[in-house]
């Protein structure tokens, strides 16, 4: 999947809704994530040096590992996916701690 793709899926499992994408140059995304990274109170997810890292490609091949190792992949993320968020819906306190993350804070409960 690719990142557009895989946002705009999120948007619709966690939010139920479409979520819009627009471009926008490195330049201004990096001035941006700046000031986000630089406003007191504020703990910004998205950090200047990723933005460097926003139009890579990874695309993976697995021929080689199905030919050499007769290997087929057991999940796929299109499918999975749904899975992942119905989890985190269910009991995002569990799902957060099955995957050793840290649970972000709800949006205004910030101080």
């Amino acid at each position: 999947m690719s990142y557009d793709k895989l946002q705009r899926t999120l948007g619709r499992l966690i939010h139920n809704e479409e979520w819009e994408t627009r471009e926008i140059s490195k330049a201004m995304a990096k001035a941006g994530a700046w000031v986000e990274d630089h406003v007191p109170f504020h703990d910004a997810f998205i950090k200047p040096w990723m933005i460097d890292l926003a139009d890579d490609h990874y695309e993976l091949d697995i021929t080689r590992a199905r030919k050499l190792l007769d290997w087929e992949p057991k999940h796929s993320l299109r499918e999975t996916l749904p899975k992942m968020v119905a989890a985190l819906k269910a009991d995002p306190e569990r799902f957060y701690w099955e995957n050793k993350l840290e649970p972000c804070e709800p949006e205004g409960k910030r101080e």
